[in-house]
């Protein structure tokens, strides 16, 4: 008979979340659980084997991992990680308040969970948000003030990744969100990741169903908004800080992705809150 793990096991109110620091040893992995509550974990060093809805991924440090009540998995290591379990109320109530937070993190439908490598910043930045759920009271206030700043602070220049991805293809596509990076073009993701164009468009396929230039584009057109409304840079110029050398293929690109040419895009988007009477030169 499968093993369901309950959170009123855990959990009594008011009780928000359960925290833990766990150690894996390098034995065999357990057979898979289920469990009716959401949980986090994030791996702190070792490797992970998580054997997760009939996938065995290895996970290594800077991992973080979002568990659903329809999983089912089971950790092996030798690793350390820490664990949080938390309430269904505080997630139910953090979904209500934020919808713009369905299909992200702990409320996507991927077959698998979604998992994300953390870069190093990211990764401090997470590592001292736990350490103060750690010591703090376990009150849904301390749990939900984490989560909104994993969602808005840490993750927010991340976008949600399918589950299972290759741990190349995750750093790759992590790395395509600095600017330095996709500035450069799509060839600089075949670099960073030590593949070959070819192999590198078909993985996009295969996982992604975008063309590496494709997802380039995205990144730089994204920026370009961001520049756009909150800087005096001329179009040139935003373009040129995105990689795009010709004034014509950047209006293109813009303008499919926000569906007005950057010009009037800017004129609609962009309010003066310091000298919101005054006009523009």
């Amino acid at each position: 008979m499968s093993l369901t793990l309950r959170h009123r096991d855990y959990l009594r109110p008011p009780t928000a979340f359960h925290f833990a620091r766990v150690s894996l040893g390098d034995g065999p992995i357990p057979a898979p659980h289920g469990q009716d509550f959401h949980e986090m974990f994030f791996v702190l060093d070792g490797m992970v084997q998580h054997r997760i809805n009939g996938t065995r991924i290895a996970l290594p440090p800077r991992s973080l991992c979002f568990m659903r009540p329809q999983d089912r998995h089971g950790l092996g290591g030798p690793a350390r990680l820490v664990n949080v379990l938390i309430a269904p109320d505080s997630l139910t109530h953090l979904l209500a308040r934020y919808p713009e937070l369905d299909g992200r993190t702990f409320w996507s439908d991927g077959a698998l969970p979604v998992t994300l490598s953390l870069d190093a910043d990211q990764a401090s930045t997470m590592t001292r948000a736990l350490e103060r759920l750690e010591v703090g009271p376990r009150s849904q206030l301390a749990i939900e003030s984490v989560l909104l700043e994993l969602h808005t602070r840490i993750l927010r220049p991340l976008p949600a990744l399918p589950g299972g991805l290759p741990g190349w293809l995750t750093r790759t596509l992590r790395a395509a969100e600095d600017p330095e990076v996709f500035a450069r073009g799509p060839g600089a993701l075949a670099e960073i990741a030590g593949k070959s164009p070819a192999y590198l468009a078909r993985s996009f396929r295969a996982h992604l169903g975008a063309t590496p230039t494709d997802w380039i584009n995205a990144r730089r057109m994204a920026h370009a908004a961001r520049l756009m409304t909150g800087t005096d840079l001329s179009l040139t110029r935003v373009a040129e800080a995105c990689g795009i050398e010709t004034p014509s293929h950047f209006q293109a690109l813009f303008k499919a992705h926000h569906g007005a040419p950057p010009a009037r895009w800017r004129r609609a988007h962009r309010r003066d809150v310091v000298q919101p009477g005054e006009r523009r030169g």
